[in-house]
């Protein structure tokens, strides 16, 4: 999935963003009540504009997201009120919330820093098969023994060959077993999904999965 497809899809809008959610995703909130977010650090890739940012902040100690597209950066701090810093070129800080506008395959555990908790919020399901693997291959190289890994993810069918592509436990474990614990820790039917009447669905539940590096 090229990067001009996520440039394209903000600049249109509408159903071409509808991952963007308006509220604080349940999944947040469930980590949160795990005691997994206050004090810790927090990494959001593909961050886009979502609230759960905000909601992060409360608590963490600090929240980085990773965002590539300028005008769901932008839009982001305008929607929120916020009247962020660029501490250095393409780095935004809004008191303990950073967004750095930048491409995550060309991040490292230097510009990242330390990670307690990694959220993911349909990112691995945005990428395509063959760019799921350099991207389990990123987060396994920015996290440290220890690190917790949330991963939300649809799973449904027939499949469709575009964005939010479907993953279930099975393939979770297929990328990311070998460098963590993994727990499956919701699967929850959504026959209300949008996706669901759109694409004649036969059936679709949304996935929870956290994990643990070694």
């Amino acid at each position: 999935m090229e990067s001009e497809f996520w440039f394209e899809s903000w600049e249109q809008g509408g159903t071409k963003t509808s991952f963007h959610l308006r509220d604080v995703h349940e999944h947040a909130r469930m980590l949160a009540r795990l005691g997994l977010v206050a004090g810790a650090r927090v990494l959001v890739p593909l961050c886009g504009k979502t609230t759960d940012l905000r909601f992060f902040a409360e608590s963490a100690a600090e929240v980085v997201g990773v965002e590539l597209v300028p005008r769901a950066v932008a839009e982001f701090f305008a929607e929120n009120g916020l009247d962020p810093v660029e501490e250095e070129p393409d780095v935004f800080r809004a008191g303990n919330l950073v967004i750095r506008r930048q491409d995550i395959f060309k991040l490292g555990p230097a510009e990242i820093g330390p990670v307690d908790l990694v959220y993911d919020r349909a990112s691995l399901i945005a990428f395509p098969d063959d760019m799921r693997q350099r991207y389990a291959d990123v987060i396994t190289r920015l996290v440290r023994p220890g690190a917790r890994y949330f991963i939300n993810t649809l799973e449904y069918h027939p499949r469709l060959p575009s964005p939010p592509f479907s993953v279930g436990l099975e393939e979770v474990v297929e990328r990311f077993g070998h460098a963590f614990d993994v727990e499956h820790v919701a699967a929850e039917p959504r026959p209300e999904h949008r996706m669901v009447e759109k694409f004649g669905l036969t059936g679709l539940v949304e996935h929870g999965f956290l994990l643990r590096a070694r």
